[in-house]
Order: C-alpha cells, then structure tokens, then sequence
C-alpha cells in the first residue's frame, strides 16, 4: 500500500510538472510546435493513467454532490470566457484607441491615416528581427492595426530561420517584408515613414512609368560613366519607377508614360516633336526637364521657345555664386540652401543642394500661385553671359542677369499636368552619387510630378550617408574659432589659474 501511494504521489506531481511546463512553453515558444505537442501529449497521458489508477475515488467523486457544484461553477465559468473571448474578438476587430499626449507621439502622422483608408485587401507583412525585439515593433505594428485591421503581422525569428533570410535576401535585422498578392515590397527600418512607403507601393494599381527620351543627349541612363546617370535609373527602380527609354525623333507614342524626362537636351526639337510633347502635356501628362549651359552657342532655341511658351524662360548663362560654391570651383558650382519649404517637394527639408556648371531659370509673366521658385541662389550671384576666364569675372550690370538665381521651378495647370524644369543636370550624375541629397530632391521631384505625393521624403534607406560641403565663409569661421579664439581663450585662462596658484 505505500509503494501503491508513493507511486499515485509520483504522477500527480509529475502531471502538474507536465502542465505548468506546457502552458510555460506555449506562453513563451510559440514557435515550438511539435515540442509542446509532445509536453501537452503527455500531461494528457498522465492525466489519463491517474483516473485508471484511482478509478474507485473518481467513481466516488464524480457521483457526489461536490461534484455537481463544481461542474455547475465550471460551466458557468465556461459561458462567462466565451462571452468575455466575443467581446475581445469584436474590439480586436473594431479597436478603437485615443492618444492623450500633448505631441501626439503615439499616433500616425495624416499622410499614413491617408495611405491606410485605401487598402481594402489584407496586406500582409512578414517581421525579420530578433526576438528581444519583437515587444517594441509590435507597438508600431498595433498602431497601423487599429487604423486598419487588413493588415496580418508574422513576427519570424531571424536568429532560427537562417533559410528564410537567405531566400528573402535579407541583409539587415530587422527587415519588414509587405505583401499584396504578387506585389512585395521591403522596409529596412522599423519605422512609419518607411512602412507607410512600402504599403503604398503595394496597394498602387499600376506601375509608374517615367519615359526618358534619349534621342536628344548624349548621356544615357544606362551607361555606367561618370557622366552618364545609370545610378539614378537604379535608385528610380528601387523605389518601383517603372523607366522607358523612348526615342521623340522617331514619333513614339506617349501614351503609357506618366512623366517625360527631357534630361540634358543638347540637339533641338521639331515642331512635331513639340506638337507631341504638348498633346501630352495637354492630356494631363507631366514633364520634368534638365537643361544645361551651352558654352559652345544655343542649340536647342525651338525647345526654349517651347518652354517660355509655357510660362518658363531657361536662360543660356552661367551661374556664378562667389560665396556658396564647392571650394576651388571659382563659384561656378553652386550650393544652394534656399527652397519653397511651402511646396510639397521641400516640406521639413533642411539640407542642401550643388549644382555643377548651372544656368538659370525665371518665370515669364506672372502665372499665379501654381508657379513656384524651388531653388535659388543666394542675393550675391549672378549668372554670367561671358564663360571666358570666370576666374577674374564679376557682375556687369546690364550685361549679366542679377541674382538670386533660380535653380528649379516648377508649374501646375488646371488640367492636373505638372511642369519642373531644372537648371543643371550633371547634380545626379554617377560621378555624384555620394551627394545624397541631390539623389532625393529628384526622386522627391518626380515622385510629386506623378502625383506620390505620400512618397516624397528625404530619409531614403537606398541612399548612404552624404560627404559634408564646408564653404569658405564657414571655413574662416572654423579657422578663426579653432586656431585662434580658442588656444588664446585656454593660454589666458592658464595664466590667470597659475597666477592665483602662486598668490596661495
């Protein structure tokens, strides 16, 4: 009899061991599927052998009034989870969440609110990422939940599925990828701005086609050189621009593009070619135009008569900007620090843009609040009409064009098309593709001439940190506080504690 009781003593223990380790287990390694089969499996077994070993105290037990009751308060307990589990699968469905803090930290900007009215079909978005991490993701995630409950987090430890990572290419923890159907996208930070970019990508309808006519340049998009501009078609491709390479000489038709890329135009246009142009523009298409100085004389005069036909007048001079320019340039590389923070393409901007070798651009005629000056220059360049030894030019009144000197304008009309015309564009050449923020201003530009508004932003992950421009007005600040204020400040004040050291 006590070998008998030692042993039934044996499995109780062991079975509530069996129990506590499997809800542990289910609680905190989801993922361990069969593991917790197997532990729950067994506490059931056990469970099972403890009825058949006390078969005769159940039988007395389970005939009782005692056990009625706790059936009775087992039922009723049941029914009350069900009820309390229906209330909670109805909130989790319809959530309904208020921020009290002053900032409104805990909520999403009305940009995301926007982007999340229009998804419709479940997205589904798959989290790469450590497991200590998955607490404060899951805080972002619950906020995009709340606004939309189409959206299907799967949290994947990345640390147990090295094969997933390497099949999804994955080369930075933590990564998100979202998914639509077929479209996927890839943020590589876990933040708004990048999931909020990412989820549009996936809910737009169709691609966005930019056509690049290169019919007139002689730079390619595809060509690797230094001037050439193959990094900006790559950078254009990562964030799903859709890039056409189309020929205007040949009669192509415009019907598939959403923006034309006139980039670098040096051979002029015909009139047909015009005509097609502004059949486009006139159907609500867009255009986005780069033009260069010409030191060699005016070769494109029928697309700048085109131009100031549209309200816009691309000057054929150089700009010079003496007191914000890369160091060594004579001026003729201006940094431009001045933007229509009012436009959407600049909104929160704060850096700077350099232009390599620019003209000028200047509105003709007042064309009211949709025309917009979206770079200048600063009050003390000019744009020079002589290109000749700039070494030893300087502004002739009446000759040259006072500054400041617009570097990029852009117009809207009442049909919906949108017009920018740049000053330079060598600024997003290869040989430039450290200076990051030339590379957004552009993919900001035409992700607002294509109407992706929501896109536009300066923070891009496929962008690396830029180098730092020091102009010489900053590098005399710098010399003068460094090598002379303060080693002087630090002798003086040397002196003045060794002196007082001695009068003690």
């Amino acid at each position: 009899m006590v070998v008998k009781a030692l042993f039934g003593n044996i499995l109780i223990i062991v079975n509530i061991i069996l129990y506590m380790v499997g809800v542990f287990l289910w609680i905190s390694i989801t993922d361990e599927i069969y593991l917790n089969l197997i532990v729950s499996i067994c506490a059931i077994v056990n469970t099972l052998i403890l009825l058949i070993f006390y078969r005769k105290k159940f039988k007395d037990y389970y005939t009782s009034s005692q056990f009625k009751y706790l059936c009775d308060a087992l039922i009723s307990c049941f029914l009350i989870c069900c009820i309390i589990g229906l209330v909670n699968y109805l909130a989790f469905k319809n959530p309904i969440e208020f921020d009290v803090t002053q900032r409104k930290v805990h909520s999403l900007s009305p940009q995301t609110l926007k982007v999340l009215e229009s998804v419709d079909d479940e997205i589904s978005i798959d989290i790469y990422a450590k497991r200590e991490n998955f607490q404060p993701i899951s805080t972002l995630m619950e906020l995009y939940r709340l606004k939309n409950s189409a959206f299907k987090f799967n949290y994947i430890d990345a640390e147990l599925n090295p094969d997933l990572i390497a099949k999804n290419r994955i080369t930075q923890i933590p990564t998100l990828i979202i998914k639509k159907g077929e479209k996927v996208a890839k943020a590589q930070r876990v933040r708004e701005l990048e999931l909020t970019s990412a989820i549009l990508k996936v809910i737009r309808e169709r691609e966005t086609t930019l056509c690049v006519d290169s019919s007139h340049t002689k730079f390619s998009w595809y060509n690797d050189g230094r001037d050439h501009f193959s990094a900006l078609r790559k950078l254009l491709e990562l964030e799903l621009f859709k890039i056409e390479d189309i020929k205007l000489v040949a009669g192509e038709s415009l019907k598939s593009c959403d923006t034309l890329v006139l980039w670098g135009t040096e051979i002029d246009l015909n009139k047909d070619e015009i005509a097609n142009i502004e059949a486009f523009r006139e159907g609500g298409g867009s255009l986005l135009v780069g033009i260069n100085p010409q030191f060699n004389g005016d070769t494109i005069s029928l697309f700048r008569d085109y131009l100031a036909e549209e309200g816009v007048n691309v000057h054929n001079i150089l700009s010079i900007s003496p007191d914000s320019t890369i160091d060594g340039s004579n001026g003729a590389a201006p940094i431009a620090k001045t933007f229509a923070k009012s436009h959407p393409i600049f909104q929160n901007y704060s850096g700077f843009v350099f232009f390599p070798l620019a003209t000028a651009i200047s509105f003709k005629g007042n064309l009211g609040l949709k025309a917009v000056e979206l770079i200048k220059s600063t009050n003390m360049s000019w744009g020079e009409s002589d290109f000749i030894n700039l070494d030893k030019k300087k502004f002739d009144k009446g000759k040259d064009l006072a500054g400041p000197l617009n570097f990029a304008v852009s117009r809207e009309f009442e049909n919906g098309s949108r017009i920018v015309i740049y000053s330079n564009t060598s600024f997003v050449s290869n040989a430039y593709t450290k200076f990051t923020s030339n590379f957004n201003v552009l993919v900001n530009t035409l992700n607002w001439l294509t109407k992706n508004d929501q896109l536009i932003t300066f923070d891009r992950i496929a962008l690396k940190d830029e180098p730092l421009f020091i102009s010489s007005p900053q590098l005399g600040v710098i010399f003068f506080f460094s090598v002379l204020v303060l080693p002087i400040t630090l002798i003086i004040i040397s002196i003045l504690l060794y002196r007082r050291k001695g009068k003690l």
